[in-house]
């Protein structure tokens, strides 16, 4: 067979031109393509195997110039791969066998008879050199096929790999061995790959391995560890491979890491449970306003089923009108140009009911900058704005009686007035405080006395016009506003209608409870333009009405309020500050046992010692000291002072006698007598030398828990007097209850017991009552000898007042102590 190329060319070697003739017609008789070439001589010969196109060399071996296996040899080191045939007739068997050592191709002996010969040899040459060049080719085709292949193999970034029928591997691409974390193929090759799977895969790893070495197909997702301990997720498709030569079958598998799909699908898993698990709204709309999407919660809020197609509902079919212009004007715009926007609107429920909400609107882009799509997160704030709604109804109104308190009350005032302000009509602020309101919470509790409040304030309101207004000021004080008034004279006979109302009793869970009231009263435009100053000045009155000591009574504000308010507002700052300033002092007023001419007691009295005023009596402070708390700092004082006085003159060597301290019914607490016992211990006073002051109208108030601890005190050995006896309202059972050891004779009796029959005959039987009952008389304020006279004819033998001895600081009473009472002093007729 000839090769491809027509021409065939051949170097003729012969020094004979008959036989080189010879030659070159029967080759060109058995080849038509050949074109023959002939060299006589060397550089003939290197001029011709330089050209390196031959197809064919046929040599003489004797030559003039040189000899056959000279030729052969520089043939095989120029061109190897030429075929030579060595045409003589006069070689020999050792030389052929020499020149097939060096690589001649054949022999022929040269004769007419081997022309045929030669030429026969000549073709099978050629047609054997031709195949071997074919399978040369074919040979370096395959082999670069079989590099393009594995080059293209390991550049693919999934794993390919072959694995044996026995389960061992048997090749993989650099991409698999990255992803097994294998340094090379050596690391692995002939090692089982299951050992790398996870346990739970590794029986559907083997199943998929045996299906397919019977031939089929398969794809399986899997986890596996890697050789330095890193987790990946792996999707392989494996096929069978079975090999040409031998028939067996392997396993080709191609496997792509598909970890960060994994995770992805995980993190949207979890995102979708997030989103479908929250409370929160959260929807998606197109740029259009057509919905896309809806969570769990808005599915269920919106009535909207699981299968059911949204893509035909707009946004505005949820929105009540009102919240769709917030959205459309304003929300979706915002969020277009600057990304996202937050606001509250609303949303219609699958019931058609108004759902507040707290959204954030985030418009999302394309690459090219319009608007993808929006969302919208929604928080519903219904209990928010429930509860928003109490707050400013509890900012606005008293949580105990439901009326307005003070804030809103001013409000209600400057409707009142801006509306007033147009007629010619009067406008009246009426304060109104509750009188025993506290000795009634003391005594009976809180929960009683928010009953009573609350009782308070339902009477009021039910006698208001329809134009009035109330609310709740204070713990104890209420305030009406009276619009619409033709003429002062009416606000009277209103006020007078309220002071009716607490004529009777209120009924608190079977108590019977009475309040006494003071009304203030001021009025636009006579007295005020403002608002808080109206109110100001109704409680200035009230404030007046109280101090005028009139039970259920009014007063209309005056300007001389306002200064005697002001002197007020200045006494009582004064007095928060006199404790800390020690500006208060104690004087002490003797108690003479006329039959002994002795002093057998002492009455502490309060002082306060202004740092502008000077000494102030305690009738001008001791009332404000009640209202205004100061009165148990104050109380305790006394106490301790008068203890711990006592006690530095009895251990001085003086008389040991008795000293009396007023309490004021405020000071009527449970701390009170922990208090009194504290002190008794830290001053080490015996306690039968403290006696405790009290008037008749403490005792008559809370009666248990007044006695409770009157009781308490009188076991651990202190004495009781009541104090100014005859004033109050004091029965002979309540004197036989407590524990009273002492009656002091008011000093409005002894004052006029010498002119006056009535106050005579009243202190004789006070004195015959009290040795009756077996308890001690005292007279106070004793100024002249006939008082004297009478009290001792009457048999009332222990006396205080100025005759004997005005109030003395402690310096001046430490030395009455120690001098005593003289004779003159105590000289009767």
């Amino acid at each position: 067979m000839e090769k491809s190329n027509p021409t065939l060319k051949c170097l003729l070697i012969d020094d004979n031109p008959d036989d080189r003739a010879l030659a070159i017609r029967e080759l060109q008789r058995e080849f038509a393509n050949l074109q023959t070439v002939s060299a006589t001589d060397m550089q003939s010969f290197q001029h011709q195997i330089a050209l390196n196109d031959l197809d064919l060399i046929i040599t003489d071996y004797h030559l003039q110039w040189s000899d056959g296996l000279t030729i052969l040899r520089m043939v095989k080191e120029t061109l190897p791969n030429c075929p030579v045939i060595m045409f003589t007739g006069t070689g020999s068997e050792e030389i052929a066998v020499e020149a097939m050592k060096i690589g001649l191709d054949d022999y022929v002996l040269k004769s007419p008879k081997h022309y045929a010969l030669l030429t026969s040899r000549a073709r099978s040459i050629l047609e054997s050199r031709n195949q071997k060049t074919l399978l040369k080719i074919a040979k370096n085709e395959l082999m670069e096929s079989e590099t393009q292949l594995r080059t293209i193999i390991e550049s693919e970034p999934e794993c390919v790999k072959i694995i044996g029928s026995n389960g061992r591997l048997k090749f993989m691409n650099a991409s698999g061995l990255a992803m097994i974390d294998a340094d090379s193929l050596a690391q692995v090759v002939g090692q089982r790959m299951d050992s790398l799977i996870l346990p739970e895969y590794q029986k559907a790893f083997n199943d998929l391995t045996k299906r397919v070495l019977e031939g089929h197909k398969g794809l399986l997702e899997f986890e596996i560890t890697g050789l330095k301990g890193r987790h990946r997720w792996l999707e392989t498709h494996a096929a069978p491979l079975v090999s040409p030569t031998t028939g067996n079958t392997s396993l080709l598998a191609i496997t792509r890491d598909i970890t960060e799909q994994k995770l992805a699908k995980s993190s949207q898993e979890r995102l979708n449970s997030i989103i479908n698990s929250t409370t929160d709204f959260i929807g998606l709309a197109d740029n259009s306003g057509h919905m896309l999407y809806w969570n769990q919660a808005g599915r269920d809020v919106l009535g909207i089923s699981a299968d059911q197609d949204i893509s035909q509902t707009s946004i505005t079919d949820i929105l009540p009108s009102w919240a769709a212009e917030i959205v459309l004007k304003t929300g979706i715009p915002t969020a277009s140009t600057e990304g996202a926007w937050s606001g509250e609107y609303a949303i219609f429920d699958k019931k058609g009911t108004e759902i507040p909400v707290s959204s954030v609107i985030i418009g999302h882009k394309k690459i090219d900058g319009s608007i993808d799509y929006f969302s919208a997160i929604m928080r519903d704030i219904s209990e928010r704005t429930q509860h928003k709604a109490m707050l400013d109804y509890l900012a606005n109104h008293d949580t105990l009686t439901g009326l307005p308190n003070r804030a809103l009350f001013v409000e209600h005032i400057k409707q009142e007035l801006l509306d007033t302000t147009n007629s010619s009509k009067l406008m009246a602020v009426i304060f109104i405080n509750l009188g025993r309101f506290k000795a009634i919470n003391d005594a009976l509790g809180h929960d009683i006395g928010d009953r009573l409040l609350q009782v308070v304030a339902e009477r009021l309101n039910m006698n208001l016009r329809h134009v009035d207004s109330i609310g709740r000021i204070g713990g104890d004080e209420f305030a009406l506003v009276l619009p619409f008034i033709d003429r002062a004279s009416e606000i009277t006979g209103m006020a007078e209608k309220f002071l009716h109302l607490f004529d009777h009793a209120f009924v608190i869970e079977n108590h019977e409870l009475f309040l006494n009231v003071n009304i203030g009263i001021a009025l636009y435009p006579n007295d005020a333009d403002k608002a808080e100053d109206l109110i100001q000045q109704a409680a200035i009155a009230m404030g007046r009405a109280k101090e005028l000591g009139i039970k259920n009574s009014y007063q209309f504000f005056s300007p001389e309020m306002n200064a005697s308010a002001m002197q007020r507002l200045s006494l009582d700052n004064a007095l928060h500050h006199a404790l800390e300033r020690n500006e208060f002092l104690l004087f002490y007023q003797p108690q003479i046992d006329i039959s002994k001419g002795t002093i057998v007691g002492m009455e502490a009295l309060i002082r306060w010692q202004h740092p502008e005023h000077g000494l102030i009596s305690p009738l001008n402070f001791i009332p404000l000291a009640e209202e205004t708390g100061l009165i148990i700092e104050i109380g305790e004082w006394v106490v301790r002072t008068a203890c711990l006085q006592n006690k530095a003159w009895q251990d001085m060597g003086l008389p040991h006698v008795q000293v009396s301290v007023n309490l004021s019914g405020f000071q009527f607490t449970p701390n009170l007598a922990p208090s009194i016992l504290a002190i008794l211990k830290e001053s080490r006073l015996d306690p039968r030398y403290l006696e405790l002051e009290i008037t008749e109208s403490t005792l008559m108030q809370n009666t248990e828990a007044t006695l409770s601890t009157i009781k308490l005190l009188n076991d651990a050995g202190l004495n009781f007097a009541i104090d100014d006896f005859g004033t109050g309202y004091s029965s002979l059972s309540y004197l036989k209850r407590f524990p009273i050891s002492t009656l002091k004779i008011d000093q409005s009796f002894v004052r006029d017991v010498t002119t006056d029959p009535s106050d005579a005959a009243l202190t004789g039987a006070i004195i015959a009552m009290a040795h009756s009952l077996n308890i001690n008389i005292i007279a106070e304020g004793v100024e002249t000898i006939e008082q004297i006279d009478f009290l001792t004819r009457h048999h009332c033998n222990t006396m205080q007042g100025y005759y004997f001895s005005k109030p003395l600081p402690a310096e001046q009473f430490s030395r009455l102590l120690a001098e005593g009472i003289s004779q003159k002093q105590i000289h009767t007729h």
